[in-house]
């Protein structure tokens, strides 16, 4: 990841994690007041009462008033960023959400760019918000896209045959201004249209000043691998909690 992407993503956190970016000069951890602020990423489910980020042996854990100080006097001692989501953090994190209404919604594994994007032969077609929003009907496509109002579907790149038929998809959704989350859907396996999809999609998000990303489960190893092969690599781990319904 070149310098300015690295500013831009340590600026977008430290706007999500309600701290400074100068808080990434060091590798202690923070323990911060959640606070949704204007710039920060979106989310389907804005109410969260905790979340935890992992980046460059960072460790920031947001949190809520009510459950703060045991985040402060507890959770700071017992987890660091290396082993933050083994399973037993992940059991005391779950346990001491539900004293709260709360429980763990997901822990994904984020990419960012480092390498150069592979080139390839293949054809592209390049999307439109437009050309998007009519693709909302293709039950193929679930996560390229997100087609949902709290967020834009802004930029798409699909790989096409030589009739035109769609082969693959890759989508950019305008999750903050300086960070443009991607997604991708492969209709045919192992023949690496995903992986083409995807990188002509980081170039171009690039070439628009913004810092492309994507993320997937840590046991989804064949979003993992279309992303490695896509000159992306592991750049943070993520927490993020929702109210128990």
């Amino acid at each position: 990841m070149i310098e300015k992407q690295k500013r831009l993503v340590e600026e977008q956190f430290a706007i999500d994690y309600n701290c400074s970016k100068e808080d990434f000069l060091t590798k202690e951890t923070l323990v911060t007041h959640i606070k949704k602020q204007e710039g920060s990423r979106k989310f389907f489910d804005e109410d969260s009462l905790m979340n935890i980020l992992s980046y460059n042996g960072k460790l920031v854990i947001s949190a809520g008033e009510a459950i703060l100080p045991w985040c402060e006097d507890v959770l700071k001692k017992r987890i660091s960023a290396e082993w933050c989501f083994e399973i037993d953090s992940l059991i005391l994190i779950d346990q001491k959400l539900s004293e709260f209404g709360y429980k763990i919604n997901q822990v994904h594994l984020f990419f960012l760019p480092k390498y150069s994007q592979p080139e390839s032969e293949l054809s592209f077609l390049y999307l439109s918000e437009d050309d998007i929003s009519k693709l909302e009907e293709d039950k193929r496509i679930d996560e390229a896209f997100l087609f949902d109002d709290y967020i834009r579907d802004v930029l798409g790149v699909a790989v096409i045959s030589d009739t035109e038929e769609m082969l693959a998809v890759a989508g950019a959704s305008n999750n903050s201004d300086r960070m443009w989350e991607l997604g991708y859907n492969s209709f045919e396996e192992e023949k690496g249209y995903g992986k083409a999809a995807l990188s002509e999609l980081v170039r171009e998000v690039i070439k628009l000043g913004k810092v492309p990303y994507c993320g997937t489960a840590i046991s989804h190893l064949s979003s993992q691998n279309v992303a490695l092969r896509a000159g992306m690599v592991p750049g943070f781990s993520e927490l993020r909690t929702v109210k128990i319904k």
